[in-house]
């Protein structure tokens, strides 16, 4: 994206808000006007063909939980062929002249809205359809186009090879879903690498046969329906269902990396921060986004910010719009270098409590969604690893779990138990363990883990590949003063170990890789 684009993306945002919170002051007017408790706004999705719920007003204009009432009433909005939405009241109301009045300014709102987010998508499609099948399945195919093509605004394109499309579908402008309709893995094997590497939403029609169910798993491939069980109207619950999982996470070739520590205090917001920050070094082409979601008491701050008591915090920005640089510096957002930013986590204990709620997190995967056009790399501090509600969220959307572990037995156990939960989840291919402090005293071999784990040679979990050593002396200085190693101790044991692992996994070459790669560029622009 050029800076011309991103200003001007910047521009039609600032317009997007304003005018969304011209809708909210209509919609509390509507319920003022109309003596209403409540009521709610649902949007209708053209990609999705279906309304999706956004948001709960009281008379006073406050966003609140959705009531629950056995009785609703619906007031769609649209204009001619154009359906923008409807507004969902509890209670009967009486039609006035001037409530009438008031639906039709919020009505020519929605299509001022329209219009912007048309240009902000650059398309009235921001999702394609691809079939890929079995040369045997060539009719089935066929009709499974003309389903989709009547379920779905989009563009469906069906063949039997994939190749052709390679280089489209690793194109993140566009979300791209997958449908393979097959006999055997065959076309699945054939294509492996390119199925583990996106993250976009892909669907198996097969035979009812455990062992290809079973083949999809290790792919990353969660949705398998039996050919014989299978409708079009499968596809358009399954999209509809798992919409927040396609939300355009590696747009730009963008990585979104969540991390975890299998428990408290084993080093995952030292390893993220100090990840963040180097990555913002290496890669000052790049923009770099810090999130600290630990539930538990932010420390962040102290080390990123310098600021021990933030005002605003991650709740604050996330409830205040979706991404906007300016507005978002004002509300949690806090710059730390030119290409280097993060969000403040939690300072209190009761906000513990809120971000489990649906309504923040609907708002969070808004906020990354959007946030994720401009940042490059986005580094989510997830602190402890569990399955409450927003981890396992944060776990489905994200490019790459890192899961910090030491290789001691009460650590193992808890690996053993997570791996299992990430596995049945269908995301285990997301995972890389990384472990810390591994020549502590305590820690047992990788021979004594394999044995303790009693894992199926499919499952063997890697130990070996990222590890980062135990620098007591290096980080205690650091923490003792709030300060990060990758700032004060670049020379470090510590710093050396996390820049390994940060090249094995190609987020950037190694210095002396660069030193190369910079002498052949000078080289070639004086032969120009």
């Amino acid at each position: 994206m050029t800076l011309d684009e991103y200003e001007q993306k910047v521009e039609l945002n600032k317009q997007n808000l304003s005018i969304t919170s011209q809708i909210e002051e209509f919609i509390e007017l509507f319920n003022d006007i109309a003596d209403l408790s409540f009521s709610s706004y649902y949007k209708y999705d053209y990609e999705y063909n279906d309304f999706f719920y956004k948001f709960t007003l009281d008379k006073s204009g406050k966003r609140v939980e959705k009531p629950e009432h056995n009785r609703t009433y619906k007031m769609l909005l649209r204009d001619k062929s154009i359906v923008f939405g409807y507004i969902e009241v509890y209670e009967k109301i009486k039609s006035t002249p001037i409530l009438k009045k008031l639906l039709s300014k919020i009505r020519k709102y929605l299509s001022y809205q329209r219009d912007l987010e048309k240009k902000l998508l650059g398309a009235d499609i921001s999702f394609n359809i691809y079939i890929f099948h079995d040369e045997e399945f060539d009719m089935f195919a066929k009709n499974l186009n003309d389903g989709l093509n009547g379920l779905f605004n989009v563009d469906v394109t069906v063949s039997t090879s994939v190749n052709k499309y390679k280089s489209i579908l690793r194109n993140k402008d566009t979300k791209h879903i997958m449908i393979f309709i097959v006999n055997d893995e065959r076309l699945l094997q054939e294509n492996a690498n390119l199925l583990k590497n996106l993250n976009e939403l892909v669907i198996v029609v097969g035979p009812n046969e455990h062992k290809l169910s079973i083949f999809c798993g290790r792919l990353g491939i969660q949705n398998y329906i039996p050919i014989t069980q299978f409708k079009a109207e499968n596809i358009k619950e399954i999209i509809v269902n798992t919409r927040n999982n396609i939300i355009n996470k590696n747009k730009y070739g963008n990585r979104i990396i969540a991390l975890s520590g299998i428990s408290g205090g084993i080093g995952t917001t030292t390893v993220s921060m100090n990840m963040a920050d180097l990555l913002s070094k290496r890669l000052p082409e790049k923009n770099i986004l810090y999130i600290d979601l630990s539930v538990t008491k932010a420390i962040s701050n102290l080390f990123l910010e310098k600021n021990p008591l933030p005002q605003k915090t991650i709740v604050d920005l996330v409830n205040s719009s979706e991404f906007n640089l300016e507005s978002n510096l004002e509300n949690g957002l806090v710059k730390i270098r030119e290409n280097f930013y993060s969000v403040t986590g939690i300072q209190r204990h009761i906000d513990k409590e809120y971000i489990e709620k649906d309504i923040f997190i609907e708002k969070l995967l808004e906020y990354i969604s959007s946030s994720s056009d401009y940042f490059n790399f986005i580094i989510i501090d997830l602190g402890s690893a569990d399955a409450s509600n927003i981890k396992t969220t944060i776990y489905d959307i994200v490019n790459e779990i890192w899961l910090l572990t030491e290789m001691n037995l009460p650590h193992i156990s808890k690996v053993k138990t997570f791996y299992s939960l990430m596995k049945r989840a269908g995301l285990k291919e997301k995972i890389s363990f990384i472990v810390n402090r591994f020549d502590s005293e305590n820690a047992i071999s990788v021979n004594d883990v394999s044995s303790i784990l009693n894992m199926a040679s499919g499952d063997k979990i890697q130990f070996d590949k990222y590890k980062i050593p135990n620098d007591y002396q290096t980080l205690g200085k650091c923490w003792n003063y709030c300060e990060l190693a990758s700032q004060k101790a670049q020379n470090s044991v510590f710093i050396e170990k996390l820049e390994d692992v940060l090249i094995k996994k190609e987020f950037y070459e190694s210095s002396e890789n660069t030193k190369n790669t910079n002498f052949f560029k000078r080289l070639f622009q004086k032969s120009k």
